[in-house]
């Protein structure tokens, strides 16, 4: 089988898709001898790298943030010529914008079943702080208008992927029929409980023990809503 993920939330300084889709990399190229994974992003410039099975495809973009390193991949017809060369088996879009519809109109055209993950709920994040520009009437026309953005583009795909059950029944909720919640885990070579050194952390930052000590993992970016996190 080869799959093929198409996103671009994709950056070499870090981010979360990145490390879903590398991870999936890592695990096909370990324990599926059979299948070959491609991954279509943007980049600083057009490129292919090839690694065995995997193939990254880069297709020039221009920058729309210096300090993430994101991306806003606009040449669909790029996607598309790869998409025709490729032919892969099964499509995954981790985009809820242009990327997202061209899968969809590409699996269409190819007969190739498209998936859509949907990785973060874009909608709050980013119409939390309009909230406050636009009043409370205008936001709240916003997130309709956004509710049935979300539900055609998503009722489109084979079927929604999404990381947690309370976002499964949150876009149940919003219309979306095809919800799959599928946990992404946690890597227990980095992430575990022993050694116990919190006595050792807790000296080395000067925290005492009575003293509260808050560990956040993530990119320190508005959509994060961090700054409830900082107030509390």
């Amino acid at each position: 089988m080869k799959l093929c993920d198409l996103t671009q939330f994709y950056s070499p300084v870090s981010g979360g898709v990145k490390r879903y889709v590398h991870e999936k990399v890592a695990y096909i190229k370990k324990y599926c001898p059979e299948d070959e994974h491609v991954l279509v992003v943007p980049g600083p410039k057009t490129e292919l790298t090839a690694n065995g099975r995997s193939r990254i495809y880069s297709i020039r973009s221009p920058l729309v943030s210096r300090t993430s390193r994101y991306r806003a991949l606009l040449n669909l017809r790029a996607i598309e010529e790869i998409l025709e060369r490729e032919r892969p088996d099964l499509i995954e879009s981790s985009d809820p914008y242009q990327i997202g519809w061209k899968a969809v109109a590409a699996g269409r055209a190819l007969n190739v079943p498209v998936v859509g993950f949907y990785h973060s709920h874009f909608p709050e994040a980013y119409l939390r702080g309009g909230a406050k520009l636009l009043g409370k009437r205008a936001a709240q026309r916003a997130m309709k208008l956004t509710r049935a953005y979300v539900r055609k583009l998503y009722n489109s795909f084979e079927a929604t992927l999404v990381p947690c059950d309370a976002l499964a029944q949150l876009l149940a909720e919003w219309g979306v029929r095809n919800v799959r919640s599928v946990r992404l885990g946690v890597n227990t070579e980095i992430f575990k409980p022993i050694p116990d050194d919190a006595a050792a952390t807790r000296r080395s930052l000067g925290v005492g023990q009575a003293g509260t000590l808050l560990l956040y993992v993530g990119r320190l970016a508005r959509e994060k809503n961090t700054q409830t996190l900082l107030r509390a």
